[in-house]
């Protein structure tokens, strides 16, 4: 793990301090971190002058590969969508994907699977029927749970097999305790080229702030989720006060600081002096030091119930919310049929449910509506 931590870093490393480092491992072993860290187009591009074994290289060089057809295939949905969404009169951006793939300077360098659409909630219904209209396939069909739990996203599969996350939040469950404004992001969204597709992104303080909450609330266990961070804070149109200023309006400080402190520790990221400290807060930071000691991050890969992911996840709904979380976990586990009946993918519902989600999405935006909710 020292290696790819290495490889990935914003300097390369010195050839022999490679050679020295994957003379303690094994080609599989680091084939098998590389693609569940998703970073192996980059340790190929930095492994490519270096005598390695060809196995290794031929592996990392299959999975860049894959890396650039999918982000081709991305672009091409995309370039497909973008007059569609425009024509819509619906604020819009893309989040992750391609616009990652962008911020690495390079496809091949930042795989993804699927391409994430954030869309005003106002306008969620009126998009969502136009993509099903234009051949989309919906692939919810759990109305009752995307109802009861008002889910942050629908997925859709494209003409062409692309999978499309349809988001009107940047967070799909358990938002209770975070105050994220989708219509405010949208508001500063800049227009950019993706793959030479006319799109939206995120505003550079903004798109930080979601990657660093994205890649906590979902484990913080993945290398390439502390590169995306670290990339992030690398672009000097980042303006680090309103960072701190709108984590902590949209109570999503400590993910936040978390995921600066681990780019930080883990590549070395410049961040203004005191920032993380300020954001996850000194008793927090000893928390995951002392976590971090004994159940490294490095080690967790993806098992939800270790400590370290434990603690990213409870950076955004607090140690009161997370024990809950795994307590309702815990005992829908008892029940076999639980998963199942939970997934946003198993049938259920009425008609009335649809459209009751949908009206509710789309009520989002009512400020009435949210000053009585707030």
């Amino acid at each position: 793990m020292r290696l790819l931590c290495l490889l990935v870093a914003d300097e390369a490393p010195a050839p022999d301090t490679v050679m020295a480092l994957l003379r303690q491992t094994t080609v599989p072993a680091v084939l098998a971190l590389a693609r569940y860290h998703a970073v192996a187009g980059l340790a190929y591009e930095r492994l490519d002058p270096v005598p390695v074994p060809e196995p290794l290289l031929r592996g990392l060089a299959d999975l860049r590969e894959q890396a650039v057809r999918r982000h081709l295939l991305v672009t091409w949905a995309l370039a497909r969508l973008q007059p569609l969404l425009d024509a819509s009169s619906v604020a819009w951006s893309v989040v992750k994907g391609p616009v990652l793939a962008e911020l690495y300077a390079a496809p091949g360098r930042r795989s993804y699977r699927d391409l994430d659409l954030l869309v005003d909630p106002a306008g969620f219904p009126d998009v969502l029927a136009r993509l099903q209209e234009a051949g989309g396939e919906l692939l919810d069909t759990n109305w009752r749970v995307l109802r009861r739990e008002l889910r942050g996203e629908l997925h859709l599969v494209l003409s062409g097999g692309v999978p499309l996350d349809l988001h009107w939040s940047l967070i799909n469950m358990y938002r209770a305790d975070t105050a994220i404004d989708t219509s405010e992001i949208l508001g500063r969204r800049v227009a950019v080229e993706l793959g030479g597709v006319p799109a939206w992104s995120l505003e550079p303080s903004d798109r930080l702030i979601h990657l660093a909450v994205h890649g906590a609330l979902s484990g913080a266990d993945r290398l390439v989720w502390i590169k995306d961070v670290d990339l992030a804070a690398r672009d000097a149109a980042v303006d680090w006060s309103a960072v701190a200023e709108r984590s902590r309006r949209w109570k999503v400080a400590r993910p936040v600081g978390l995921m600066l402190y681990r780019a930080a520790r883990t590549l070395e990221t410049p961040l203004p002096r005191g920032l993380a400290d300020s954001l996850l807060g000194r008793r927090y930071r000893r928390v995951a030091d002392l976590i971090d000691r004994y159940s490294p991050w490095q080690q967790a890969l993806g098992r939800v119930t270790t400590p370290s992911l434990l603690l990213a996840r409870s950076s955004g709904q607090g140690p009161v919310g997370t024990i809950g979380w795994l307590a309702r976990r815990t005992v829908r586990n008892l029940d076999p049929r639980e998963p199942a009946a939970s997934s946003a993918f198993t049938p259920a519902g009425s008609d009335d449910d649809r459209r009751a989600y949908l009206a509710a999405v789309a009520d989002v935006a009512n400020p009435a509506r949210r000053s009585v909710r707030e």
